[in-house]
């Protein structure tokens, strides 16, 4: 079968690898849509999970069914949380599985083989039904929705509130959608990508700006500000958009330094919070909300085959237009 493997840094390969093989308790999944992740540029750029077939974002058909598999069938559409964390850390024994380590490294798309292929091979516990409403073609979404939910729920807003969200990728153009759904207003977006920002104004924004700076000449500071660009250089900068008393959630990664001076953190009572992945109840919502709304949906701007994925990654380092792109192995 086709896949693309990621060789090394900035190297990824269409291949030909043999298709999967179905063993006692997973099934193997065709391909509809698997969605190219922040995470997944970040180990396109370093070279983590080399040799691996990277995508996580993945929802297919279910083409074979092992032994012990109990309410899935050959035929049935599903959406894959890609996470298999470990079961004995202080993570999972504290009921939070979705930070393990293990879950966070070791899932469908990072050391196991993922979605930018044909066919991949995944537990069964990892399946959910899709709703009724929900078209396969936007079941893809699901696992990048989760995570900018479990966002939202970390910065405890109420309706009424404002919120500002700094980088309108994907998962930033979610964590718009999710906070309009819940009623938070305005929201102001910040993303010098026009196609972004005009995207995150049919999704609900107030206001989108290209600049941090300009902000605040639309609202005052807000009891949150959500952090989704991870560009690590912003954080200072958007602390100083959080009322007293307020949250920074960082949602995006930083992997780089900056430097911050966190006296008005301690003077105002700003608390940073992180946020990573989703929980079981993220993924739930998550479903329930894109079957609900199919607009969500237009967040992914395209659709392209395995072989183009090596160039489309190259442009997505520094990305000019549109939203998510999904990887569609049928193409």
């Amino acid at each position: 079968m086709r896949a693309v493997r990621l060789l090394e840094a900035h190297h990824l390969e269409v291949v030909d690898i043999p298709a999967p093989e179905v063993t006692a308790g997973e099934v193997v999944v065709r391909v509809d849509g698997c969605g190219i992740c922040g995470s997944d540029l970040t180990s396109y750029k370093v070279g983590l999970f080399t040799d691996a077939v990277l995508g996580h974002e993945v929802a297919g058909v279910i083409e074979a069914v092992g032994d012990g598999v109990a309410g899935w069938a050959a035929g049935d559409a599903a959406v894959i949380d890609p996470k298999i964390p470990c079961g004995a850390c202080d993570d999972c024994r504290a009921g939070a599985s979705y930070r393990c380590a293990m879950a966070l490294t070791a899932g469908i798309g990072f050391a196991r083989d993922g979605g930018f292929a044909e066919l991949l091979a995944a537990p069964s516990s990892l399946l959910h039904r899709l709703p009724a409403t929900l078209p396969l073609e936007h079941a893809c979404l699901v696992e990048p929705l989760s995570v900018a939910i479990h966002g939202v729920e970390r910065a405890r807003l109420h309706p009424g509130d404002p919120a500002v969200v700094i980088g309108l990728g994907p998962i930033g153009l979610f964590t718009v959608a999710t906070l309009h759904a819940r009623g938070i207003r305005p929201i102001i977006g910040v993303d010098p990508v026009a196609d972004r920002r005009r995207l995150a104004l049919d999704l609900g924004a107030a206001t989108a700006v290209a600049e941090l700076r300009e902000v605040r000449s639309h609202v005052a500071p807000t009891p949150a500000v959500i952090e989704c660009s991870g560009y690590a250089p912003v954080l200072h900068a958007a602390a100083d958009l959080v009322a007293p008393g307020g949250r920074l959630v960082l949602v995006g990664v930083p992997f780089g330094e900056t430097t911050v001076i966190p006296l008005m953190w301690v003077t105002r009572e700003i608390e940073i919070i992180g946020s990573i992945a989703s929980d079981s109840a993220d993924f739930a919502v998550s479903l329930e909300m894109l079957a609900a709304d199919p607009g969500i949906a237009r967040v992914a701007t395209r659709r392209v085959g395995l072989a183009q994925v090596p160039e489309v990654f190259e442009e997505l380092i520094t990305p000019s237009s549109g939203g998510k792109v999904i990887v569609d192995p049928r193409l």
